[in-house]
């Protein structure tokens, strides 16, 4: 049975507390399968308390830092930074008994930032770092990206040993930037066995990562869970760019697909 998960933010913890407690309880009254949980820079010691209080006994999938966090795996001289950046996000896979920390590729496309990027991956040692997909371009750092295609990713895989997060959108929208047709692009990347999956709404002939609710773009979402995702799934939904008051448009995003694949 694929398991659907609720994405929070570390940072909620400290600045968004009534949206972390709906959250809770949507968890515990188990309207979401699991939680993945995006951890910013340095936040472990001031969240990890009440993390553990609320959600010790919830599965969940860690998210560390990326480039709009300034941890940039393609750039060597930021690599010591980068350990550190992602210190909290193993802290509270730790804590939490996470079986994956995701980790995007570098901010800089190409050969040497692509080898670089897997270099680091290796150099982190930790067997529960998880390699994401990323969009050919992003809109926040206005720069080209590595880890995009199903070739790229693959490398990750077999010389890091990464696991794997196919994120729909970023795939979409890869394969709209290099002008390539999206459902073989998508075939492909389910050639390499992801281990778990990303999935928002979206424009399906834009280069842009939109994050939109389900429903509210034009994406086969129907198709995309049950042609392109395993039976088993974890499938974290990433929609929704505003900053929350409570978890009402997940709890709608929840219902809204899971009578669109029943139906």
């Amino acid at each position: 049975m694929r398991k659907f998960g609720l994405k929070l933010w570390s940072k909620d913890f400290i600045k968004n507390k009534d949206f972390v407690a709906s959250a809770e309880k949507a968890l515990k009254d188990g309207f979401f399968d699991y939680l993945e949980l995006f951890v910013f820079p340095n936040t472990f010691e001031d969240t990890h308390q009440d993390v553990w209080q609320r959600f010790q006994h919830i599965d969940t999938i860690i998210h560390a830092p990326h480039s709009v966090q300034n941890l940039d795996i393609s750039n060597p001289d930021e690599f010591v930074n980068n350990q550190q950046k992602l210190i909290s996000s193993q802290k509270f896979a730790d804590l939490l008994d996470a079986p994956f920390i995701i980790l995007h590729p570098g901010r800089q496309s190409g050969e040497q930032f692509l080898n670089e990027s897997i270099r680091q991956f290796i150099a982190f040692n930790d067997c529960r770092l998880t390699v994401e997909n990323l969009p050919g371009y992003c809109s926040q750092t206005k720069s080209l990206l590595n880890g995009v295609t199903p070739n790229e990713i693959k490398r990750f895989i077999v010389e890091a040993n990464a696991h794997f997060c196919l994120d729909f959108s970023h795939a979409i929208c890869g394969a709209n930037t290099y002008k390539k047709d999206v459902y073989e692009v998508l075939q492909e990347f389910c050639g390499l066995q992801p281990d778990m999956y990303h999935l928002c709404d979206g424009d399906v002939a834009s280069t842009n990562d939109s994050h939109l609710h389900y429903g509210e773009g034009n994406y086969d979402l129907k198709r995309l869970v049950l042609q392109y995702t395993a039976p088993n799934a974890f499938i974290t939904m990433e929609t929704g760019h505003d900053i929350p008051s409570d978890v009402t448009p997940w709890l709608n995003d929840i219902f809204y697909l899971k009578k669109l694949i029943s139906a």
